[in-house]
C-alpha cells in the first residue's frame, strides 16, 4: 500500500497542495467580470438570493460512485461500506440533520442517494469499479468511457486526484465549462473519502461535501480575497455571498479564534474552507440559496 506516500501528498509534504488542497480551479476575477452572464441569480460574478431560492421542496439527486483502483486492484480499492458511509455524510451535511456533526448548518433540502437504475434502465448498486493504474493516477480521459449521463447523475470518481484532496474541473456557471458533458464530474482522493477514511484529519467525508458544494456552484469562502463585507457589494465580491465572513486566504487545521480581513473571525466551520473535517459543520443560508439556484439554472434535470 502507498498510504505513507499518499499521506504525504495530502499533507502537502511531497506535492504542492498546501496552496491548493482542493484543486477546483479558481476563475480569475477579471475573466469572471468579462464573460459571466449577469442575468443569473447564481452567475460567476454575483449571487442574488431571494424567496425563489429558499429551500422549500426536497430535491433528491442520484449518485454513481466510480471506484478507480490501480491495475492490481490494491491502491484505491474503496469498499462498498465506505461508499455508503460517504452518502450518509453528504445527507447529514446537506440536510443539517439533528444529532450529526452538520446539525448546526442550514438545511439545503438537497439529498443524495446511490442510483438504483443505470442509464439503460437496468438495476444497479450505484457503484462502478475499475482497476487501471493510468486512471488511478487521474490521467487519461477515463470519463469518456465511464461517465453516466451527467445531466441525470452526479458522477463521483475516487482515485489519486492528482495528489490533491479532490476537485471539480469547473464551476457550473462558467461560460466555458462543460455542464452535462462526460468531464462534468467530482474527483476525490480515495484517502479522503468516506467515514472513517484512512487518513486523519480528512477521514470524516467532508472532502466530498466540499467538492459537491463546488459542483453546485459555491466558491471557496476565501475566493477573490476579502471583498466587501456589507451588502450589496458582498454579493459581487469575495465569494459572492454576504453571510459568510470576509476571508483572505485558505486555512488548514482547526484553530478556533483565528481572524482575517482586519480582525474578522475566519469561517473555519464552513464546508467551503479547507480546514480539518472535524471542525466543518455547515453551509450558510445564502450558500444554500446559491446551490438551489445552481441546481435549477445549470443542472435542471439532475434532481428528482
Amino acid at each position: 500500500m502507498m498510504v505513507g506516500h499518499a499521506l504525504a501528498l495530502l499533507s502537502g509534504a511531497s506535492h504542492p497542495v498546501d496552496s491548493g488542497v482542493c484543486a477546483a480551479p479558481e476563475p480569475a476575477p477579471s475573466w469572471v467580470a468579462k464573460f459571466s452572464p449577469s442575468a443569473s441569480d447564481c452567475s460567476m460574478d454575483s449571487t442574488v438570493p431571494g424567496p425563489l431560492w429558499l429551500p422549500v421542496a426536497v430535491r433528491r439527486i442520484p449518485v454513481v460512485v466510480h471506484v478507480v483502483a490501480d491495475t492490481a486492484c490494491t491502491n484505491g480499492n474503496v469498499s462498498d461500506a465506505l461508499v455508503h458511509s460517504q452518502i450518509a455524510v453528504l445527507n447529514e451535511d446537506f440536510r443539517a440533520l439533528t444529532g450529526t456533526p452538520g446539525a448546526s448548518g442550514v438545511d439545503s433540502k438537497i439529498e443524495f442517494f446511490l442510483a438504483t437504475v443505470d442509464p439503460s434502465g437496468n438495476p444497479t448498486t450505484g457503484i462502478q469499479r475499475y482497476c487501471n493504474t493510468t486512471w488511478y493516477q487521474d490521467t487519461g480521459s477515463y470519463w469518456l468511457s465511464t461517465a453516466w449521463d451527467p445531466t441525470r447523475y452526479v458522477n463521483i470518481y475516487t482515485n489519486s486526484a492528482g495528489g490533491s484532496r479532490g476537485y471539480v474541473p469547473f464551476l457550473p456557471a462558467e461560460p466555458t465549462g462543460a455542464v452535462g458533458q462526460p468531464q462534468d464530474r467530482v474527483v476525490i482522493n480515495w484517502l479522503a473519502f468516506g467515514r472513517v477514511g484512512p487518513v486523519v484529519p480528512y477521514h470524516n467525508g467532508r472532502t466530498v461535501t466540499h467538492e459537491v458544494g463546488h459542483y453546485l456552484g459555491l466558491f471557496h469562502t476565501y475566493y477573490s480575497g476579502c471583498g466587501t463585507a456589507t451588502a450589496p457589494a458582498c454579493y459581487t465580491t469575495g465569494d459572492r455571498i454576504c453571510d459568510t465572513p470576509p476571508n483572505a486566504t485558505s486555512h488548514k487545521g482547526c484553530t478556533a479564534g483565528i481572524t482575517s480581513c482586519g480582525g474578522v473571525p475566519v469561517p473555519i466551520q464552513n464546508y467551503m474552507e479547507l480546514t480539518d473535517d472535524t471542525c466543518m459543520t455547515g453551509f450558510s443560508a445564502e450558500q444554500v440559496q446559491r446551490m438551489r439556484c445552481t441546481l435549477a439554472t445549470y443542472r435542471p434535470d439532475l434532481a428528482q
